[in-house]
């Protein structure tokens, strides 16, 4: 009898476990956002779109060659979002995440976009990022090398 009672003690506090635990709040992590390119952007932030367009930036990948556009070393500098969700894959696939756009020093903005007001400043990386990724000594060097080597065999022709 002292089993049974007990046992069944057991199954009902296993049982109101449950139900507290069911009512309990899930921590849980916001969603990745993805990007979404500078024309979404450009939805709500019309003025810093136009400056934007003026920028060098706004034409990044023209200043890859043909074959540079197929190196992911090169490729990764004058896009958006490289290797990411909604980023660039291709001139095929994702044309429009071509050019070092908003998100590519901002940061995805899937979860900017469907922010409250009042939120939205929390969705972005206002500061920025880091430029260094992409214009460091050794990245610019190298660079300017190819840029020098490749005026060089034009000039000996």
């Amino acid at each position: 009898m002292k089993m049974t009672s007990l046992l069944g003690c057991m199954v009902f506090m296993g049982i109101a476990g449950l139900v507290i635990a069911q009512d309990a709040p899930v921590e849980t992590k916001p969603a990745e956002a993805a990007y979404l390119g500078a024309d979404k952007c450009k939805m709500c932030h019309a003025k810093q779109h136009a400056t934007w367009m003026k920028m060098e930036h706004s034409k990044a990948i023209e200043a890859l060659s043909a074959e540079e556009q197929k190196k992911p070393e090169c490729v990764k500098c004058h896009v958006t979002g490289y290797g990411k969700t909604g980023g660039f894959e291709s001139m095929e696939k994702t044309p429009k995440m071509a050019n070092v756009q908003c998100e590519a020093c901002h940061g995805a903005g899937s979860n900017h976009m469907k922010a409250p007001m009042a939120e939205k400043k929390k969705t972005i990386n206002g500061a920025g990022v880091d430029c260094r990724g992409c214009h460091s000594p050794h990245v610019d060097v190298n660079r300017k090398k190819g840029a020098v080597e490749e005026e060089e065999k034009k000039e000996a022709v």
